[in-house]
């Protein structure tokens, strides 16, 4: 079954709540949930690969570019049931250990996992791993804003998922063989390295590609040429440095 590469566009709710996503800016802005770090557009998903809740691509894999639909998720089609073992009493020293003061309702990581302190009290912390919609039923305005079709397009939507743009980025495909041209604004990206490498394995999972090169240029900056007001100070010291020879 060949894979459906779309790009959709969704606003996620708590039913009889609040906004908690969304790929518009303006929804973000009047919800207070605006953040400058984001870029608001359409997200590239490849359906039924888990990179949207269950709930959600179980109605994309039904809809068509273009259409947009309202749908409610239910937890176990959204984040899940909470999970009661998933609720643990952490002791506070280890908090204290790497120098943190546990606040409740507090977001922190532990053992690598994202947590919420629930409460503080007896030298003991209450944490909760459950994802923090867990228990929620969710409300989703979700529309598929384009379809790629060809080999060129459904590459840009991959790129554009690793590296969140496709400016300046240049495809060339010769049969099963790609090579990507990286635009110089991106070598300053610290994660360059890994986007690299994710999209190497999406491409390889998702299409029939089996060589991939990236082309990168690196051009040596050249000096600055001095001011011309520095040039004319140089100039002025010599000629008193000659006149009083």
């Amino acid at each position: 079954m060949e894979h459906r590469f779309v790009k959709i566009s969704y606003t996620g709710r708590i039913k009889d709540g609040s906004v908690f996503d969304t790929t518009d800016k303006e929804t973000a802005e009047k919800e207070k949930i605006f953040d400058e770090k984001r870029v608001y557009r359409p997200v590239p998903v490849v359906i039924g690969e888990k990179q949207v809740l269950p709930g959600l691509d179980e109605e994309l894999k039904e809809m068509k570019a273009g259409e947009g639909k309202e749908v409610m998720l239910p937890p176990e089609k959204a984040y899940g049931q909470k999970d009661p073992n998933l609720i643990r009493l952490v002791p506070m020293k280890a908090f204290k250990q790497q120098n943190m003061m546990p606040i409740p309702g507090m977001v922190i990581e532990l053992d690598g996992r994202p947590a919420k302190i629930q409460t503080v009290s007896g030298g003991r912390v209450r944490v909760d791993f459950n994802a923090e919609l867990a228990g929620k039923t969710l409300e989703y305005k979700i529309k598929i804003d384009d379809e790629a079709k060809t080999q060129d397009q459904r590459l840009k939507f991959l790129i554009e998922r690793s590296f969140n743009t496709l400016e300046g980025f240049e495809v060339r495909i010769n049969a099963r063989k790609v090579e990507i041209v990286i635009p110089e604004k991106s070598y300053k990206d610290r994660n360059l390295l890994v986007r690299k490498a994710s999209l190497v394995t999406e491409i390889f999972r998702f299409t029939d590609v089996d060589s991939v090169t990236y082309a990168e240029t690196w051009k040596k900056k050249k000096k600055e040429d001095k001011k011309p007001e520095e040039s004319k100070e140089e100039s002025e010291t010599m000629e008193d440095v000659e006149g009083t020879q």
